[in-house]
C-alpha cells in the first residue's frame, strides 16, 4: 500500500502536469453549450450587427493560424474589431466582428453582447461603478 506522502506527491505532480496539456474553455454556439479542453487559447466572437456571440478555444498555436485569421497577437488588447468579414450565407455582404482571445482556463465566460459592450469591449474582469445621480447621492439626504 502506498504511503500518504507518496500519494500526495503523485497528486501534486498530476495537478502540476495538467496545465502543460492546455487550458479549458467555454464552448457556446447556436447548437450546443459545453466545455472544451487542451486548448492553446480561448476565444469569443461578437457580431456587431445582430449581437450574436459564440465562444470556444483553439488547439492551434497562434503562429500556426491561417493568414485569414487577422488577430494581431502583438497588440495588448484582448478583443479587436475585425471589419469587412464576409458573410458566408449572403454573397457580397460583410459584417464586423469583435474577435477576442485569452489565455487562462474559462476566461471566455459567455456573456451577452450588451454586457460585452458595457465592459468596454473586453473579456477582462472590470469594475464598473454604478452611476448615482447627484440628486440621489447620500450627501444630499
Amino acid at each position: 500500500m502506498s504511503s500518504p506522502r507518496t500519494l500526495f506527491a503523485f497528486f501534486l505532480a498530476l495537478n502540476m502536469a495538467v496545465s502543460v496539456f492546455g487550458i479549458s474553455c467555454h464552448r457556446v454556439n447556436d447548437w450546443s453549450t459545453s466545455t472544451v479542453h487542451d486548448r492553446h487559447f480561448c476565444t469569443a466572437y461578437f457580431e456587431v450587427g445582430d449581437g450574436h456571440a459564440s465562444f470556444g478555444g483553439s488547439r492551434a498555436h497562434p503562429k500556426d493560424l491561417q493568414p485569414t485569421f487577422r488577430y494581431d497577437f502583438l497588440n495588448e488588447a484582448d478583443c479587436q474589431l475585425q471589419t469587412d468579414i464576409p458573410i458566408m450565407t449572403i454573397p457580397g455582404e460583410t459584417t464586423s466582428i469583435w474577435a477576442c482571445i485569452c489565455y487562462e482556463s474559462f476566461c471566455n465566460f459567455p456573456f451577452s453582447f450588451e454586457e460585452f459592450s458595457r465592459r468596454g469591449h473586453t473579456l477582462r474582469p472590470s469594475f464598473v461603478p454604478s452611476v448615482i445621480p447627484a440628486d440621489d447621492s447620500p450627501a444630499h439626504h
